[in-house]
């Protein structure tokens, strides 16, 4: 990893939160400064969708001082920490080498240009706005809902879909000739806003993690459409890189070779 301007950690993490603010983060979440100083220097990024061993070895061989993942790599409280356990392991190499941990979650799920944005831009929504709006002018909030410009029948959605996310397996609630207009998605774990897609008119609903209960319960819903956790968020990465990049051009930032979907199908 090449060498790069080297920054206040104070700067680039207040330019972040300028983009996705930490008061938008769920209040189950542990998003934003995880490991480190902020009053520290940093002068290399590694940025993943988890922080695992595997990530934090690669943030030492390639000399980056700061990981910058999705998910909070400590999400639940840390009663022992056991340097031979697979956190151990990460917070011990991490401090070794002075490497912080910053996590971008709910609070950039929430963001207008977040990752749910992505995904709706591909598949060209029109007239998009939150699912779940968290304000009272409707800019900011969960998921996303829009109409296609051009309606699509079930497999053809389908199909493009798994071209957008190279899916290897997608789980839905079944064809019944349905012309699919209105869309609404959330990327991750998004079974709980099944009822909020219903009460908009959404016609498919988009998103991962859908239990086999809702799969049971799906008669008065929208067509189910279960893309995987990972493949539902996975461009993040790619945004985050792009807003650093934008932000600060000689900074040194990277997406890590090493942040791979932990889930693996036959």
């Amino acid at each position: 990893m090449e060498s790069g301007q080297k920054l206040q950690l104070q700067e680039l993490l207040q330019s972040l939160e300028e983009w996705a603010p930490l008061s938008r983060q769920e209040s189950y979440d542990n998003a934003g400064l995880v490991l480190g100083n902020r009053n520290g220097t940093v002068s290399r990024a590694l940025i993943c969708f988890d922080v695992s061993p595997q990530v934090v070895e690669e943030a030492v061989e390639k000399g980056a001082d700061l990981i910058i993942s999705h998910h909070p790599p400590i999400f639940r409280g840390i009663k022992h920490i056991d340097p031979s356990s697979r956190m151990g392991r990460m917070l011990s190499l991490s401090l070794q080498h002075g490497i912080a941990w910053y996590a971008m979650h709910t609070n950039l799920d929430n963001t207008p240009t977040g990752v749910n944005s992505y995904l709706s831009e591909k598949l060209g929504l029109q007239d998009a706005r939150p699912l779940v709006p968290t304000d009272a002018q409707g800019i900011n909030g969960a998921g996303v809902i829009g109409v296609l410009a051009h309606p699509m029948h079930e497999k053809e959605l389908l199909d493009t879909l798994k071209r957008l996310t190279a899916v290897q397996c997608i789980r839905h609630s079944g064809f019944a000739d349905r012309k699919i207009e209105t869309i609404a998605l959330c990327g991750g774990s998004g079974g709980g806003f099944i009822e909020a897609a219903a009460a908009q008119g959404a016609h498919a609903y988009i998103t991962g993690d859908i239990k086999y209960h809702d799969f049971v319960d799906a008669e008065n819903t929208p067509w189910l459409v279960d893309i995987g956790h990972y493949e539902s968020e996975q461009f993040v990465k790619e945004l985050i890189l792009k807003y650093i990049t934008e932000k600060f051009p000689k900074f040194a930032a990277h997406i890590s070779e090493r942040s791979v979907n932990p889930v693996s199908c036959y």
